[in-house]
């Protein structure tokens, strides 16, 4: 249940509160008087998404806040085309808006009654009817699994026919791999080690300077000259201690570098053979491209179980197709048994909805449901959506959403002219059945039957002056003032709308 709506700056609504109630909420108002307005800011709460050119013209922001419940939601919409969405001052993406709204408030106009000449939507209708709704989704997502297995082993058996050439390229780039016997990191190894090499003569000639100048008479001498100044100086006894900590290390550094030194020039044959390793390497990396030879073994296994493969995913799809034909057996069965009770109770509410000569069916086939009807006697029911006009497509989705108020989880229905297209004494019907519905659901209708609006629990004005709309609950005898515009009646209407305006 919407409880209110607060709209600042969005179309021609510079800011307006709307305390919805429950029961029945009729909006009424002149063509072009932002009605729209009203429902573009329910849409946007609901999850909608944001469009800028709907902030009021000279404003760079438009909010829409709305007390559902126990949850108040808030959108805000800027000028740079950005959006903002919060549930109870918490920001949330849009996807997680629609999920927590979606069960809260439905939304029907003309859209939704084309919508149910659907084949699909008619199956939804009959399912929620059924409490079959449910077991629907998870037929869904079998048949999803058994498109995606399908697929797959359809990809497989395109595969096949390459499967010898394909390894035989494999095996050959593997062979060539292991006849060099190339290891993983190898050529990083040697690009360090040919740098040393060819760096060599300089290497030894530059080390052999730092070994020079690390002899260790020298190291000993200057510790031992630092050892006797501390006999005149206790507080050089410190730096004495450093000193000969450091030359002892400094020592093994000596010890280690001329160590490499005589190795740096042990093998004078080394730099031939690492050049000769590298170009090799380099060889079959131009040929096979990054050597990777586990993901060549791995590529070898899987074209080599390809067969096997196949026969696996065969038998897969195979018992996922028996599963699912079950399921769709199982479902249609219940659907046979649900549509003649379906059709009888929606038959029931279109009498009542004055059209006494209708005829309503519904045809349940294993993969689909349609809906068959006819509004004249004599003539056969055909498809909805071959036959109904507008006012009668109205009509039976008045019907079929009376028949599911109690099954459906929405807390608010909010209709958009649900009684276009019809005549005056269709529209008291039409008001009647919105307030039966209103018992079981909040109701929020736009109408511009008198017929209609006399059912409401609460009635806004929605009114224009000079460009600025605004939304007006009124009282009983502003109710009359309304009634009279709608029915054309001038006198007194302009002190209404000025005041509401």
């Amino acid at each position: 249940m919407i409880q209110s709506l607060k709209i600042q700056n969005l179309i021609l609504i510079s800011e307006a509160e709307i305390p919805f109630g429950p029961g029945l909420n009729i909006l009424t108002g002149e063509t072009g008087a932002g009605k729209s307005a009203v429902l573009a800011a329910i849409a946007l709460i609901c999850g909608e998404r944001a469009d800028s050119q709907l902030i009021r013209q000279g404003s760079e922001r438009a909010v829409v806040e709305a007390v559902c419940g126990e949850k108040i939601i808030r959108r805000e919409l800027y000028r740079s085309g950005k959006s903002r969405c919060f549930i109870d001052d918490e920001q949330v993406s849009l996807t997680e808006l629609r999920q927590s709204m979606g069960s809260l408030v439905e939304q029907i106009d003309q859209k939704s009654s084309r919508a149910l000449a659907e084949p699909e939507e008619q199956r939804k209708m009959l399912d929620r009817f059924a409490g079959l709704s449910e077991r629907a989704e998870l037929l869904a997502q079998a048949l999803s699994t058994e498109r995606a297995q399908e697929d797959e082993l359809r990809v497989l058996l395109e595969k096949a026919p390459t499967q010898a050439r394909e390894l035989r390229f494999l095996r050959a780039d593997l062979e060539a791999i292991e006849e060099v016997n190339w290891v993983p990191g190898e050529e990083v190894a040697l690009e360090e080690e040919l740098g040393r090499l060819v760096h060599s003569k300089e290497l030894a000639e530059k080390l052999g300077q730092v070994v020079g100048a690390l002899e260790e008479p020298t190291l000993k001498r200057l510790t031992s000259t630092l050892e006797q100044c501390c006999r005149f100086d206790p507080k050089l006894k410190s730096a004495a201690e450093i000193l000969k900590s450091c030359s002892l290390e400094l020592t093994e550094v000596s010890s280690d570098l001329a160590s490499y030194l005589s190795r740096l020039d042990a093998d004078p044959g080394r730099l031939q053979v690492v050049e000769a390793r590298l170009h090799v390497i380099e060889s079959l990396r131009r040929r096979l491209g990054p050597l990777k030879k586990d993901d060549l073994t791995l590529q070898i296994a899987h074209w080599e179980s390809l067969e096997g493969e196949i026969e696996r995913l065969r038998t897969t799809v195979e018992k996922k197709k028996q599963e699912n034909q079950l399921l769709a057996e199982a479902l249609f069965e219940e659907r046979t048994k649900a549509a003649p009770l379906f059709s009888k109770q929606v038959l029931s509410e279109l009498h009542s909805l004055n059209l006494p000569h209708a005829q309503f069916q519904i045809l349940v086939q294993l993969n689909t449901i349609t809906y068959l009807f006819s509004a004249n006697p004599g003539h056969t029911p055909i498809p909805l959506q071959e036959c109904a006009s507008g006012g009668e497509l109205s009509r039976v989705l008045l019907a079929v959403k009376t028949i599911l108020s109690e099954k459906e989880l929405a807390r608010c229905l909010v209709f958009d002219e649900i009684d276009s297209n019809v005549g005056g004494h269709t529209a008291t019907i039409l008001g009647e059945k919105l307030q039966r519905l209103s018992q079981k659901a909040q109701v929020i209708c736009i109408t511009h039957f008198v017929q209609v609006a006399r059912f409401a629990a609460s009635h806004f004005l929605v009114a224009k002056k000079e460009a600025v709309t605004s939304v007006t609950k009124l009282d009983d005898p502003l109710k009359e003032l309304e009634y009279e515009r709608m029915l054309g009646i001038e006198k007194k209407t302009a002190t209404l709308h000025n005041d509401a305006g």
